[in-house]
């Protein structure tokens, strides 16, 4: 006997997954072909073949009479044209509703491992030396974490740029911890200022912050260091031949963030320029990043749906949006977002990037994700 609990939370399931598909349709035509298929599914075996063949003369029948029908209305004769087909075949159609669930199971599963663009949680730490390091890591995720948000119907045959990539993330928390926040702790000014006259046993990196901005200079003088301990790894001019040298440590970073193999993100040369982006990074600026990319979605939107919004889009409007975030945003952080964009939203194509770096002299990192003339330095 079969389980008839599971088998009718099955057929719930597929209800549920083409409801949502018909709701999904915006044309007649997109409905009648969902729905032919699904009764074909439903009712493929050779003794069903005759109520396939009423059925699908009645669906005929409809969608040739009814060219008055508004789209709520032929949801709801999809509708009830499943709800029959699986009165007569709800072993297949339970069949059908288990396959949905696993699809959906597995899309949410991907979706929690890769997609995941929420700020990390605080933490809690004894030594001083332990909460600094954790915290310059706390605030960078902030921003990091922006970018690896991802819509999974969207596939690129391009790796991401290594600020997309949760990997990357890892690596360079890792960094942060043992180059840069010990450089900062040897400059005995700076750790004078912060720890006198403060108890930071058991301080989580959320309150660090706050105890930072409270305090006169604290946050300036933080920053400052910060980007001093970056610009240790920053390529030199010797004097004597004239070249351009990488440090000893400038190699090791590199190393230590280049991609696995295989990869699973697109590592840029590691010089100036990127230095400069890592030293923009401890800014507060996931507020903005969110708000913009709010702004980007509702553009996005708009032009998809320009019958729906006819007074409030016009063309061009996307790629004026795009642009305009280089100079609001530091560190060519717009860039990023840019090719952001590309991976959550269908229509920001390859094109429309080639379009950007067109409209927009010196989007380095656009350039070098399409594979054109970049000169990251």
């Amino acid at each position: 006997m079969p389980d008839t609990s599971s088998q009718n939370s099955a057929i719930a399931d597929l209800v549920h997954a083409l409801g949502a598909e018909f709701d999904r349709f915006d044309s007649a035509a997109e409905l009648n072909r969902r729905i032919d298929w699904v009764v074909e599914q439903l009712l493929r075996r050779d003794e069903d073949q005759p109520l396939l063949g009423k059925t699908k003369a009645a669906i005929d029948g409809f969608f040739a009479t009814r060219h008055d029908a508004d789209l709520a209305e032929i949801r709801d004769f999809c509708r009830q044209v499943v709800q029959i087909s699986i009165q007569s075949r709800p072993s297949r159609a339970a069949a059908m509703g288990q396959a949905a669930a696993e699809t959906r199971a597995a899309e949410e599963a991907e979706e929690a491992e890769d997609g995941d663009s929420s700020p990390p949680l605080p933490t809690r730490h004894d030594g001083f030396a332990e909460l600094l390091a954790a915290s310059l890591v706390y605030r960078v995720r902030h921003v990091t974490t922006f970018f690896h948000r991802r819509t999974k119907t969207v596939r690129r045959d391009r790796l991401p740029p290594f600020l997309l990539s949760p990997d990357f993330d890892e690596r360079f928390a890792s960094v942060i911890t043992e180059h840069i926040a010990p450089t900062m702790m040897k400059n005995q000014r700076f750790v004078g200022a912060l720890e006198h006259g403060r108890q930071w046993r058991r301080v989580s990196t959320e309150e660090f912050w706050t105890i930072v901005a409270e305090g006169e200079g604290l946050a300036d003088r933080l920053l400052s260091t910060w980007r001093d301990a970056w610009n240790e790894f920053k390529p030199k001019r010797d004097d004597k031949t004239g070249k351009t040298v990488a440090p000893a440590a400038l190699k090791v970073i590199r190393k230590q963030l280049a991609p696995t193999d295989p990869p699973r993100y697109a590592m840029a040369k590691i010089g100036g320029d990127l230095i400069n982006l890592f030293g923009r990074l401890l800014s507060d600026l996931r507020p903005e990043l969110d708000e913009r990319w709010s702004m980007l979605s509702d553009i996005y939107e708009q032009e998809l749906e320009r019958r729906s919004y006819q007074d409030r889009t016009r063309d061009g409007a996307m790629m004026d949006a795009v642009t305009d975030l280089f100079p609001a945003l530091p560190g060519r952080l717009g860039e990023f977002i840019a090719i952001l964009c590309h991976f959550n939203m269908a229509k920001v194509d390859e094109e429309f990037l080639t379009q950007v770096t067109r409209a927009s002299a010196g989007t380095i990192f656009i350039a070098e994700f399409l594979g054109t003339d970049a000169s990251i330095s």
